[in-house]
């Protein structure tokens, strides 16, 4: 008789998980670039640095890197579905790394453990508010066409393919 297995994905550097996500981000799509200061759109709020905004996310959420990594395969399965022509605007890597964390997050943990818009909201100082986040939310499932699930082979072909740039490792545990 086989001991069951379950498979875990540590992350070996919290900095390489940092600097691919932020660079996953930018380059899902062209964005305009007409400022050097990027604003959020609908004030005059300047936007952090992307590699701050995410930093700030991931240490106040503590989620688990599994998580990260399927936030990382949506932006991957986003990108796949967008026609050429799409373009974005200043903020919209921040917007598609919030919709993929968040969704990633709700898809995966429980209810209790999983980020929701206020929370989301809250950690990044109401950047973005609970509304906006919903809307992107919303358009983020939509763009997925609600194709959430991530199996143990998409997430060892992922690996296989930027785990060593990540230093990221699926590891199996028997019991």
């Amino acid at each position: 008789m086989e001991s069951p297995t379950t498979s875990t994905v540590c992350s070996r550097s919290p900095e390489a998980l940092l600097s691919f996500t932020t660079n996953t981000a930018t380059s899902i799509l062209p964005c305009s670039k007409k400022a050097k200061q990027q604003f959020h759109p609908t004030t005059t709020r300047p936007l952090p640095p992307l590699g701050n905004f995410i930093a700030n996310l991931f240490q106040r959420s503590e989620l688990p890197p599994s998580v990260c990594l399927v936030s990382l395969i949506y932006l991957q399965r986003l990108k796949a579905h967008l026609p050429p022509y799409a373009r974005g605007n200043l903020d919209t890597p921040y917007r598609l790394f919030l919709a993929a964390i968040i969704t990633a997050s709700k898809f995966m943990l429980e209810s209790t453990q999983s980020l929701s818009n206020q929370k989301v909201a809250a950690m990044i100082d109401y950047v973005y508010s609970p509304k906006d986040i919903n809307a992107m939310e919303r358009s983020f499932l939509g763009l997925l066409k609600f194709d959430l699930f991530v199996n143990l082979d998409a997430i060892k072909d992922y690996l296989a393919m930027h785990g060593p740039t990540l230093e990221m490792d699926l590891v199996e545990n028997t019991f």
